[in-house]
C-alpha cells in the first residue's frame, strides 16, 4: 500500500493521543473515508474537525471497543457505506498501577477487556472481510510492555495485554499474509499521551507517577508514533519499536539476554527503595 489515496481506514481510540494522530496521518496521505471510534465522544468529534479541516471524509462511531455487537454493528455499517475497510489501526488503550498483591480480578478483567479484547473484538469483526477481498493491512497498537519490561513494573495487566496482542500479531501476520493482508505490531516507547494522566493508581501513593520523568527521560510525539505507523503500511513492515532508548534496551534483551537480567535485578532493587515513599 505505498499509494495510501482513497484508503478506507478505521482507526480506534481516536479521542486524543496516537489515535488522533493517526487518523490526521493517513487524512494527510489522502486516505478516506476515515472512520474514527472511541468511548470518549467529545475527543471524537474534535477529531473530526481536524479531519474536516484536511477536507477528508470523517464518519464518527462513538463505541466501546469491549462491546464485540457494537463494533460489529460498526464494521457492517461501514463496509455498507464504503464497500471495504482497507486499513484497520488498533489503538484504544488503558492502564493501571498497581502491585500484583493488590490486584483484584476486576482489575485484570478492566484492563484486559480494552487492551487485548479489544484488538480481538475489532480484528474478528474487519478480517473476515479483507481476505474476501484478498486484500488490507491491519496494525495493531502494543507497547514495548508486550515485548519486555523496559524498567518499570506494577503493570502486570497491562504487559500482559499487550503481550497477548504481540502474540496475536504475530500468529495473525502468517495466516494474513496468505491472503495479500499486512500486519503491523506497533510497541511505542513512552509517548506523550493522556494515557499516564488517566491512569489509575491503586495500592500506592497517586505520586508515583512522578517517576515516569525520570524513568523514561524521553517521551515522543504522537505524530511521530502516527508516523511510523503510516510508514509501516506503505511498506508493510511487521514489528515497529519506537523512541531510541526502547530500541537499544530490546537490543540489549535480544542479544545480550544474560546482561540485560543482571542489569534489570540492579535496577529493580533500585527502584525498590525509590518507591518505598509511595508505597501505603
Amino acid at each position: 500500500m505505498r499509494d495510501l489515496t482513497n484508503k478506507v481506514v478505521l482507526v480506534t481510540g481516536a479521542a486524543s493521543g496516537i489515535g488522533r494522530a493517526a487518523a490526521i496521518a493517513f487524512a494527510r496521505e489522502a486516505a478516506g473515508p476515515v472512520a474514527i471510534t472511541d468511548i470518549n465522544e467529545k475527543g471524537l468529534q474534535e477529531t473530526a474537525e481536524m479531519l474536516k479541516n484536511l477536507d477528508a471524509e470523517a464518519i464518527v462511531w462513538p463505541t466501546d471497543v469491549t462491546d464485540f455487537v457494537t463494533i460489529n454493528e460498526m464494521v457492517e455499517d461501514i463496509i455498507a457505506r464504503c464497500g471495504r475497510i482497507d486499513i484497520l489501526v488498533n489503538v484504544a488503550g488503558i492502564s493501571l498501577i498497581c502491585p500484583a498483591e493488590n490486584l483484584e480480578i476486576e482489575d485484570w478483567k478492566k484492563v484486559v477487556d480494552v487492551d487485548l479484547w479489544g484488538v480481538i473484538n475489532t480484528v474478528t469483526a474487519v478480517y473476515p472481510h479483507m481476505v474476501k477481498r484478498q486484500s488490507g493491512h491491519i496494525v495493531n497498537v502494543s507497547s514495548t510492555d508486550g515485548l519486555f519490561c523496559p524498567g518499570l513494573y506494577y503493570s502486570a495487566p497491562y504487559c500482559a495485554a499487550k503481550g497477548g496482542v504481540v502474540g496475536l500479531s504475530d500468529d495473525l501476520l502468517y495466516e494474513a499474509m496468505l491472503h495479500n493482508i499486512g500486519v503491523t505490531v506497533v510497541c511505542p516507547g513512552a509517548v506523550d499521551t493522556p494515557i499516564f494522566d488517566t491512569t489509575p493508581v491503586k495500592g500506592l501513593r497517586p505520586e508515583i507517577k512522578e517517576l515516569a520523568d525520570y524513568i523514561a527521560p524521553t517521551k515522543e510525539k504522537p505524530e511521530d508514533t502516527a508516523s511510523a505507523i503510516v510508514q509501516a503500511v506503505k511498506k508493510n513492515k511487521y514489528l515497529v519499536v519506537t523512541t531510541l532508548e526502547m530500541k537499544v534496551m530490546y537490543f540489549l534483551r535480544r542479544h545480550f539476554p544474560f546482561l540485560w537480567y543482571a542489569l534489570m535485578k540492579l535496577v529493580t532493587k533500585v527502584l525498590d527503595r525509590v518507591m518505598d515513599k509511595y508505597r501505603i
